[in-house]
């Protein structure tokens, strides 16, 4: 009964986990997968909040990544080769592009969102020249 019990929460979990890889422009609309994005920690800021919370500031915009939601995961250094990195700039372009690709497929003229919705952000930090971490992040908001 117990390994019942606990594969039962095991898929429920992993079910929810699926979920937020997806996005949809309606309630209970077509679900589309999200863009995944990667950024270089190079001239950002790491702000420790506490043991469960980081930020990072980049180029004006603001990063959340929480322990208790997020992943984060270890890499030799020859990883980053195989992973585009882009610009916060770019991040932006390419949020509104895809908002404006997928609101004209489904004929729909919406408003961009505040929030970002549509996009996966991982922010790559680099510990020493054969190892990096990569972060699962919220994109927060533009700092002005």
């Amino acid at each position: 009964m117990k390994k019942i019990l606990f594969l039962t929460l095991l898929i429920s979990n992993l079910a929810l986990a699926q979920e937020t890889n997806y996005y949809s422009l309606e309630k209970n609309g077509k679900k589309y997968p999200k863009i995944i994005r990667y950024i270089l920690l190079n001239e950002g800021k790491k702000i420790i909040y506490d043991s469960n919370t980081l930020f990072f500031n980049i180029d004006k915009q603001r990063f959340k990544y929480n322990k208790k939601i997020h992943k984060t995961d270890t890499c030799s250094s020859s990883a980053l080769k195989k992973i585009k990195t882009i610009s916060t700039g770019q991040l932006i372009k390419d949020e509104y592009a895809e908002h404006v690709k997928k609101s004209k497929e489904n004929g729909l003229k919406i408003p961009f969102p505040f929030n970002h919705y549509n996009s996966r952000v991982f922010i790559i930090e680099k510990l020493s020249p054969e190892k990096i971490i990569k972060h699962e992040v919220d994109w927060i908001f533009s700092i002005e």
